[in-house]
């Protein structure tokens, strides 16, 4: 799975076995982006698989106040 800042284009890549290690990895990479930039992840962007749509996902994003938006079915 890869995860792209938008405004300086910057790519981090996470190599996971299964579908249901997303969670702990994205966990673990807001952690280490907060950390580094002293700045907070405000919009999350992800297709709509369930991986992104479980219901521990989604207390994540609104217990950190990520605004956490879906792109179009069939979308790159």
């Amino acid at each position: 799975m890869s995860f792209v800042d938008e405004h300086s284009r910057k790519l981090w890549v996470n190599l996971i076995k299964h579908k249901d290690e997303v969670f702990d990895v994205f966990r673990k990479f807001k952690t280490l982006v907060e950390n580094q930039s002293e700045k907070k992840i405000k919009i999350l962007k992800t297709d709509d698989g369930g991986e992104y749509t479980s219901k521990m996902f989604e207390e994540l994003c609104v217990n950190h106040g990520i605004d956490h938006e879906f792109t179009a079915p069939y979308t790159p």
